[in-house]
């Protein structure tokens, strides 16, 4: 298979196996022209099945964009949240490695080219408070603000025997770029989780920082 044909697929933000079969009904043979793309660099796997072409991603603007959108589409469904997003409104004080989101599926991790993309598991219940962007003539699904919080504490502490104000301040979290508005919107989703640790949690912060 030539590059040539490789190329007719530069319109596609991800590439499945499926596509790439349009081009070599042989599967011996596209699976071993997967293997000389992938190691040539023309052709980057994302996961299992799915990959993107080098092309498409360097001619990019807006590459973080992409890798939002990417991870999105790696495992489903999830949305972005937890340090990823928190980090993106200058809520934490220390760096952020990697792509953080919340699936109704089981936690899990993948590893490409591109970093690690993480998904934390939520309740379908609380799968909810996220907003889209657009990439190109696709969508992103991305948590509101004050919901990315609530992933986060929720994931943190829906299992943790001890909370106090120790712990509490222990987040390194720049609450002071959450708004108290914002913040109350955190009591609903207490309520939705029905978790008694969670809404210990909202409560000690509010005294901590909102008082």
């Amino acid at each position: 298979m030539k590059k040539l044909e490789l190329n007719k697929l530069n319109n596609f933000l991800i590439i499945t196996k499926e596509s790439l079969s349009q081009l070599e009904k042989n599967d011996n043979t596209l699976n071993a022209n997967i293997k000389y793309w992938i190691k040539k660099g023309d052709l980057i796997r994302i996961k299992k099945g799915r990959y993107i072409l080098r092309s498409t991603f360097d001619r990019q603007d807006n590459k973080e964009a992409y890798l939002e959108y990417l991870a999105n589409k790696i495992y489903q469904p999830s949305y972005l949240s937890c340090e990823y997003v928190l980090s993106k409104y200058n809520l934490l004080t220390e760096a952020v490695f990697g792509i953080t989101s919340v699936t109704t599926k089981k936690t899990k991790t993948f590893k490409n080219n591109f970093g690690t993309f993480t998904y934390y598991s939520i309740s379908p219940s609380l799968f909810l408070d996220y907003e889209t962007k657009k990439f190109k003539d696709a969508d992103i699904l991305i948590a509101k603000k004050e919901k990315a919080v609530f992933d986060f504490l929720y994931l943190r502490f829906f299992r943790e025997k001890l909370i106090n104000e120790k712990i509490i301040e222990e987040l390194r979290i720049n609450w002071e770029n959450l708004s108290k508005k914002e913040f109350n919107k955190l009591k609903r989703y207490g309520k939705i989780s029905k978790n008694k640790k969670i809404i210990e949690v909202i409560n000690l912060i509010k005294k901590i920082y909102y008082a």
